[in-house]
């Protein structure tokens, strides 16, 4: 089955709901709350970005189970966590970029329009209450915040995979 733009959205927001993370994922993703929450001239906007995080994330989930793939968190898989930082960013940036295909799974098409699905879902969840108080200059950088979040979490699970920091289940197909 290849699922629609709609179809992943909607999937990658109903798996956030879970516990989807791998043990490194979750601590990668809960220090850049911490981080945010302390640099952000509003502590929620923090809590924002490590929302945003984990839905990307779950939308590389969502297209590696569609393409029948299943991943598995590598057992005393430990990564430093700037060195992850500074790969997700670099992956996030390239996911930004035309010809993401090297980091993406299926369509590029369907990846980007589901990853902007969930922007648009985002900043219609965190911002939508505030579109009058906020001038447009602050509400394009509250949007583009969001964005790179939503981004830097669909790379994180790329380089998950892309450092062996998970692996397919045992008698489990290998896909990109």
């Amino acid at each position: 089955m290849t699922l629609d733009p709609q179809e992943l959205s909607y999937r990658a927001r109903a798996l956030a709901q879970t516990h989807p993370l791998t043990p490194l994922a979750k601590r990668f993703i809960d220090r850049a709350v911490g981080e945010q929450r302390t640099s952000q001239p509003l502590p929620e906007i923090g809590i924002w970005a490590g929302a945003a995080l984990i839905v990307g994330y779950c939308l590389r989930r969502v297209e590696e189970d569609d393409a029948g793939l299943t991943l598995q968190g590598v057992e005393g898989a430990g990564y430093d966590l700037d060195g992850l930082d500074d790969e997700v960013s670099d992956i996030a940036a390239g996911v930004r970029t035309e010809g993401a295909g090297d980091y993406l799974i299926g369509d590029e098409e369907r990846t980007v329009a589901a990853l902007d699905r969930l922007v648009h879902s985002e900043v219609d969840k965190r911002l939508e209450h505030w579109r009058d108080s906020v001038d447009d200059q602050a509400w394009a950088e509250l949007e583009e915040y969001l964005t790179w979040w939503v981004v830097k979490g669909y790379a994180l699970r790329v380089a998950e995979r892309q450092l062996g920091l998970v692996a397919p289940l045992a008698g489990r197909a290998a896909a990109s």
